[in-house]
């Protein structure tokens, strides 16, 4: 799905560091602070963890908890009902196709008015669905179709002005890879949940992992569509682009230059956890001089990375500075 960030192609990179520590990682919790796409939780999963995951958007803890643990029975029950939303040609004229199609008013080209349609109808009905496991199942796959045909580059923030080829294509959800095991999911800010004294009654995390924002673009207006889609509550959309009122709901301390590092410093000190790895990079509001004089003890691992680009317009520029993945190490005594 498209979501910036995502460390997919770093997971092998991560947990041969984070490994080196650990023996027994069935006998471990792994606090996975800021699961994003669900990618670091997935591996912790498969590696042997007991695994925490955790995010200030519904729809990564939806991803999370759809994605992981479905019983056979759950999934072939998912799979009828999957064969029956692709059956469907005609949808219906509900909420994302008054507010993110051609046809709506004003016209935002999120999608074409079919596929917008199609989205509203199913939906309307996944919420059909008691089993929360399915139905968040049915969540995930909906939000990896809505990335396939959405006219985005990249992010939800704003539409193209032209329908490019995959937003021609019809809305369908297909059947996702899913995970065996267990998880247990959050939908909080991490400090709040780390401060929180029920969740403290069942849980001690022996290792947290935080991977934030690493700039000043909060991913409420970034991935709206996905939230909307996910909490399906018909918010009031704002200005040109139809955002939701995210900041009440995902606004995060870690773009903010001024709380970041206090941010930061107070998750770790509410942490249990003994180990704590963080990604970030160089681009990040936060510099690595400031992690080594915050955090004397830090260790620094560090690989080069791939610039993300929106598009391959000529005329776009970019910055050509060269960008280091970094993965920080503290060691709490």
């Amino acid at each position: 799905m498209d979501y910036i960030g995502s460390k997919l192609k770093l997971n092998n990179w991560i947990f041969e560091i984070i490994n080196k520590h650990i023996d027994h990682p069935e006998k471990m919790f792994f606090l996975d602070a800021c699961s994003g796409s669900g990618s670091v939780s997935k591996y912790a999963i498969k590696a042997g963890y007991q695994v925490i995951s955790n995010d200030l958007m519904k729809f990564s803890s939806t991803i999370i908890n759809g994605s992981v643990g479905l019983t056979k029975t759950q999934y072939n029950t998912a799979l009828e009902k999957i064969n029956k939303f692709n059956s469907i040609n005609q949808g219906i004229d509900g909420y994302f196709y008054t507010n993110f199609c051609d046809e709506s008013s004003p016209p935002r080209f999120y999608f074409t008015a079919k596929n917008a349609r199609l989205i509203d109808l199913i939906r309307k009905e996944i919420d059909f669905t008691n089993d929360l496991k399915i139905r968040d199942y049915l969540l995930y796959c909906g939000l990896e179709a809505i990335s396939r045909v959405s006219n985005t580059a990249g992010v939800q923030a704003a539409f193209l002005k032209k329908y490019k080829d995959r937003a021609k294509n019809t809305f369908k959800l297909v059947n996702e890879n899913i995970t065996e095991g267990s998880v247990s999911v959050f939908n909080r800010d991490i400090l709040s949940l780390l401060k929180d004294k029920e969740f403290r009654t069942k849980y001690q995390e022996d290792i947290l992992y935080i991977d934030p924002p690493y700039n000043q673009r909060q991913y409420g207006p970034n991935y709206h569509l996905y939230e909307t889609f996910v909490r399906n509550d018909n918010p009031q959309t704002k200005g040109l682009t139809g955002l939701r009122n995210w900041k009440n709901e995902s606004y995060s301390n870690f773009c903010v230059k001024k709380n970041c590092l206090q941010f930061l410093k107070s998750i770790i000190d509410n942490s249990t956890a003994k180990l704590i790895f963080i990604s970030y990079n160089s681009d990040g509001i936060l510099h690595e001089k400031e992690i080594k004089t915050n955090f004397p003890t830090v260790k620094i691992h560090e690989r080069d990375q791939r610039r993300f680009k929106s598009d391959t317009s000529e005329t776009r520029t970019y910055n050509d500075k060269k960008l280091i993945e970094y993965l920080f190490e503290i060691q709490k005594k």
